[in-house]
């Protein structure tokens, strides 16, 4: 397996291949680390810790799993610090620490799913009509109005790729999502991401369902059936 040393960004946030992430650097340390990644290939790695973590230890544990990401774009602000957009990369598995900057760096050996031989395309277009759905009842309970589909993210057809990137997007714990993304079975990752998002569309459509009602409640509104 390639195996090579990144600066490491640990978040309370799992980052997923092919995911867009927006982050904001303020730190001096990261502030570094920014500037070394653009003078190199723009590419630093980002690890997930909860808050709970972050208060206790500096460093994750050997074998951690993160995902690279990739810088597109930088906006320096006035005071020194940025926003950028990163789009992410390769799973890695954290091996050693390196020492010799301010911001942490690690040795990290990258992997992917396990080959696959069944066909999981049933399983994917699944995803994909529920993966709109949710959306779509989403958008009712912001009140938003669909304008052309803009704001639904593409998806691929690698279904790999799929599962990543629809669970990149699910309202779900952080914790789920970590071990969603250290699976290495493409095919128990949809099965888990479709029974997650078969929960989460039936109680987002419901919910949107009540908050049509109530929006014309006493201007012809009628009461919903329930069965």
């Amino acid at each position: 397996m390639e195996t090579r040393v990144i600066p490491i960004f640990p978040l309370p946030y799992v980052q997923f291949p092919g995911a867009l992430t927006p982050l904001q650097i303020f730190e001096p340390r990261y502030r570094k680390m920014l500037k070394d990644v653009r003078e190199a290939d723009k590419t630093f790695g980002i690890i997930y810790r909860n808050d709970e973590v972050l208060n206790q230890a500096e460093h994750l544990p050997r074998g951690s799993i993160g995902c690279t990401v990739e810088i597109v774009v930088v906006h320096p602000l006035p005071d020194g610090r940025s926003n950028i957009l990163c789009v992410g990369g390769k799973r890695y598995r954290l091996l050693n620490y390196i020492e010799g900057e301010p911001y942490l760096q690690a040795e990290v050996e990258f992997f992917d799913d396990d080959p696959v031989f069944d066909d999981l395309s049933v399983m994917a277009e699944r995803a994909r009509k529920l993966f709109q759905r949710l959306l779509a009842a989403s958008r009712k309970l912001k009140d938003e109005i669909e304008r052309d589909g803009g704001e639904i993210p593409e998806l691929p057809e690698d279904e790999q790729a799929l599962s990543f990137i629809v669970t990149a997007y699910l309202d779900i714990d952080a914790n789920q999502k970590q071990e969603l993304l250290e699976l290495t079975d493409t095919s128990r990752r949809l099965r888990q991401v479709n029974t997650i998002l078969e929960n989460l569309t039936r109680d987002y459509e419901h919910r949107a369902e009540i908050h049509g009602i109530a929006k014309v409640n006493g201007h012809g509104g009628k009461l919903p059936k329930f069965e």
